[in-house]
């Protein structure tokens, strides 16, 4: 008997010993979790079933400059720009479809734009975990939010030198493209007329023979500056290459409203420019086709216009001739 009742002691140390060495491993990890959470430099959060926030890590205000007391508790629309908002409800309605149909949902990645504690916004991208219970009832949310604005911005940089002209700042012949493509395809639908415009400088390479590139460039930039005030708001203005511009007209009563805008332009780039202490005079040639009359593709419609303003120049520039008259 003693023998026996000296192994169950030892056994029972054995046993205790061994829930120190579990529970001593168990407050490592759990502080290697903590310590995990607390110095990433996302934002790891979790929401009530109601969009309340019931937890959120230090990062959080790093990147939304609230403290941690001040984000518990707070709606997460409060903290969202009006278009996030819509987002987020978008994404909540096609996932209550899932739910009502007794179906779990995945994660899900929104970007969206976060509203900082000081007023400016944020963009961020967050990566959200539904939470259910046994009975596939929904508890809440939790995920991890990274700011991305840095990343939004180079974006924007790389999407500007993909569409826009770096010289004047107008949509490049890309963006033209895009844009007179919808162009088309929206009139086809609504059966309405619309006019395309190709312009050209006179005379550009004596300028830059005489002054030099960088005086040619300081020009671009005026002609560029004066088509755009010259036509109306809702026109589409770009620069293709070199000292080629071409605009989309739309909602044109007649074809006289071009002629219209055509002698504007023409007027507007007649008058004397003015660079540094040099003042030149220069003139540009116009062309003009319309849609649908002269064609009805993206394509045809640029050709058209370009022969057109080959015409204005052949007959001595400083025009405008529309394309088939």
């Amino acid at each position: 008997d003693r023998t026996r009742g000296s192994s169950e002691i030892d056994e029972l140390k054995k046993t205790i010993e061994e829930l120190r060495r579990d529970k001593e491993q168990l407050q490592k990890s759990e502080e290697m979790y903590r310590l995990f959470i607390e110095n990433s430099m996302d934002a790891i959060w979790l929401l009530d079933d109601q969009f309340r926030f019931v937890y959120v890590s230090s990062a959080t205000q790093n990147i939304l400059g609230f403290q941690n007391d001040e984000m518990v508790g707070r709606h997460l629309f409060n903290i969202l720009t009006p278009e996030s908002i819509d987002v987020v409800k978008k994404g909540y309605a096609n996932r209550q479809l899932l739910q009502a149909q007794n179906q779990n949902w995945r994660s899900s990645t929104y970007t969206v734009e976060a509203i900082h504690k000081a007023g400016h916004s944020v963009w961020v991208e967050v990566a959200v975990n539904p939470i259910f219970d046994e009975n596939n009832r929904l508890l809440g949310y939790n995920g991890v939010t990274r700011d991305i604005s840095e990343r939004r911005k180079n974006d924007e940089v790389i999407r500007q030198y993909a569409f826009r002209d770096p010289l004047t700042n107008l949509p490049n012949r890309r963006q033209f493209e895009d844009a007179l493509e919808l162009a088309v395809i929206q009139n086809k639908q609504m059966d309405r007329q619309f006019a395309v415009i190709f312009l050209d400088i006179d005379g550009l390479k004596k300028v830059n023979d005489q002054y030099g590139h960088v005086f040619g460039d300081a020009l671009l930039k005026v002609v560029a500056i004066r088509m755009r005030r010259a036509v109306r708001k809702m026109d589409f203005v770009a620069r293709l290459a070199g000292d080629e511009f071409m605009a989309i007209l739309p909602e044109l009563g007649d074809d006289s409203a071009v002629g219209l805008i055509a002698a504007r332009v023409i007027e507007s780039c007649r008058q004397p420019i003015v660079i540094g202490r040099k003042k030149v005079r220069i003139g540009v040639s116009v062309g003009v086709s319309f849609f649908p009359t002269d064609a009805d593709d993206v394509q045809t419609l640029m050709s058209h216009a370009d022969q057109a303003m080959y015409r204005a120049k052949e007959s001595g520039g400083s025009a405008y001739v529309c394309y088939g008259q």
